[in-house]
C-alpha cells in the first residue's frame, strides 16, 4: 500500500474506481450520441472506447478470483481497442484519416506479447512491456493526429489533448522501461508500488480529462455548424446576401489583400422558366446552377445566392485577367448544363455576368469600398442583359477572356 501523507491508495481500489469512472464517461457519452448530428462527430466511438476500458480495469479487478483467461487474456484484448476507437473518434471529429495500419502494426506487437505470456508461458514481462510499448505508441499516433487536422477548431482544446496524451503515453513508456529492467511486478496491474499507483491515477486522470475535452469540442463543432446552416440559403447551400455583408465587416482584411473581384451573375429569362415548368422546375434549376457555381470557386472565394436568380462571388487575390476568365467559365459551363426536373422533362439556362475589381493598392474604405465595385459589377451586369444575355461584361470595358478559367 502506498502512503502520501494521510492519503492511503490502494491498486486494487484505484483500478475498481476507475472502471467505474470509465463506465460513467461511457454512459455520459452514449446518451449525447444519441442525437444524428452528435453520432457523425464521434461520440459513439467515444463512448466504445470507455466501455472497452471499463471492461479492461474490471476485469483487472478481478485478477486472482475469477478465470486467468478473462483476467488476463481477455482483458488486454479489450485495453487494445481502448485507443483505435478514441482515434475512430478524433477522425470523424476533426475529418481526418485514422493510421490505421500503424495501428494495426502496433495491435499486433502488444497482442504478441499478451499470447506468448498466455499460451507460451514466457516470463510476464515480455507480456508488459509489448501491451506498454503498443498503447504508449498509439496514444502518441492520436496526439499527432490532433496536431495535424487541418483547420483551427477547437485549437486551444486540441493543446489539452496532447498534454493529456503525452503525459499518459509517458508513463506508458516508462512502465515498458521499467518492465525491460526486470521490474514488471512492479508495474502489474494491481501491484501497491509507487510507479503503479501513479500509472493509475493518470489513467483516471485521461479518461476524465480526455473525455471533458472532447465533449466540449463536439459542443463547439455542433455550434459552429448551427451557425454555418443559419448563414446559408436553404434552397442553394450558399452564403445569404446578409451572411456576405457581414463576413465582409467582420474579417475585412482577408478579402482586402492581394486586390479582390466581384463577380454577379444572373439566371437569364428565369421567370420563363418559372412559367414554363412550375415552381419546382425553376428551385432546381437555382439549385442545379448553385452547385455549380460552388464547384468552380476556390476556398478561399466566397460564393453568395445575392437574391432571386442572382449570385455574387467575391475572388479573393484576383486579377483583372483572372476574374475575366473565370466569369467567362461560368458563362460557358451554364451553357453546357441540362437540369432533370421531377416531370422527367430537361431545363437549360444560361448566364449573364458582370464583374468589377478592386485592384491591391486600392482596396481600402472596407465595406463602402465593396458597395463601390458591387455597384460595378451590378451595372457591368445590366450591361451584358442589354447586350443580349448569355455574356460577360466588365466594369472597365475590357471584354471578356475566352482563355483558360480561373484555377480552382
Amino acid at each position: 500500500m502506498y502512503t502520501t501523507g494521510h492519503l492511503r491508495l490502494d491498486a486494487a481500489t484505484l483500478v475498481f474506481a476507475t472502471s467505474l469512472l470509465a463506465f460513467s464517461l461511457a454512459n455520459l457519452c452514449a446518451l449525447l450520441a444519441r442525437g444524428a448530428a452528435s453520432k457523425r462527430l464521434g461520440l459513439r466511438e467515444w463512448s466504445a472506447s470507455l466501455a472497452f476500458a471499463s471492461f479492461a480495469f474490471l476485469l483487472f479487478f478481478f485478477r486472482g478470483k475469477a478465470p486467468w483467461v478473462l483476467t488476463y487474456l481477455v482483458a488486454n484484448l479489450a485495453m487494445l481497442a481502448v485507443v483505435p476507437f478514441t482515434m475512430l473518434a478524433y477522425a470523424k471529429l476533426l475529418q481526418v484519416e485514422a493510421p490505421a495500419s500503424s495501428v494495426a502494426l502496433s495491435s499486433a506487437v502488444g497482442l504478441s506479447g499478451v499470447l506468448a505470456v498466455y499460451f507460451l508461458e514466457t516470463d510476464a514481462q515480455f507480456g508488459v512491456f509489448s501491451m506498454s510499448m503498443a498503447i504508449g505508441f498509439q496514444l502518441v499516433l492520436a496526439a499527432l493526429m490532433v496536431a495535424m487536422a487541418p483547420g483551427r477548431h477547437g485549437a486551444q482544446w486540441r493543446v489539452v489533448l496532447n498534454i493529456i496524451h503525452g503525459l499518459s503515453a509517458l508513463a506508458f513508456f516508462v512502465r515498458a522501461g521499467m518492465a525491460l529492467n526486470g521490474q514488471a511486478m512492479l508495474v502489474s496491474t494491481v501491484a501497491n508500488s509507487p510507479a503503479q499507483i501513479v500509472a493509475l491515477c493518470v489513467a483516471a486522470l485521461y479518461f476524465t480529462v480526455a473525455t471533458v475535452v472532447f465533449i466540449v469540442m463536439v459542443s463547439q463543432r455542433q455550434h459552429h455548424e448551427m451557425s454555418d446552416r443559419l448563414r446559408r440559403d436553404g434552397l442553394t447551400g450558399l452564403y445569404t446576401r446578409t451572411a456576405f455583408f457581414e463576413m465582409a465587416v467582420a474579417k475585412p482584411h482577408q478579402w482586402q489583400a492581394g486586390g479582390y473581384a466581384l463577380v454577379l451573375m444572373d439566371i437569364d429569362n428565369f421567370k420563363r422558366i418559372n412559367d414554363s415548368y412550375g415552381h419546382a422546375g425553376g428551385d432546381a434549376v437555382l439549385a442545379h446552377a448553385a452547385r455549380m457555381l460552388s464547384q468552380l470557386t476556390r476556398l478561399s472565394d466566397i460564393a453568395v445566392r445575392y437574391g432571386g436568380e442572382e449570385f455574387c462571388v467575391l475572388l479573393h487575390a484576383c486579377s483583372a485577367e483572372e476574374a475575366g476568365r473565370f466569369a467567362q467559365r461560368l458563362v460557358d459551363e451554364a451553357g453546357r448544363q441540362s437540369v432533370r426536373i421531377k416531370d422527367g422533362r430537361n431545363v437549360r439556362f444560361t448566364f449573364s455576368v458582370g464583374y468589377a475589381c478592386a485592384p491591391d493598392g486600392q482596396t481600402r474604405g472596407g465595406i463602402e469600398s465593396l458597395e463601390a465595385v458591387i455597384d460595378s459589377a451590378d451595372q457591368a451586369l445590366y450591361a451584358a442583359k442589354a447586350a443580349g444575355r448569355n455574356q460577360v461584361q466588365s466594369s472597365s470595358g475590357i471584354p471578356a477572356c475566352n482563355e483558360v478559367a480561373l484555377a480552382v
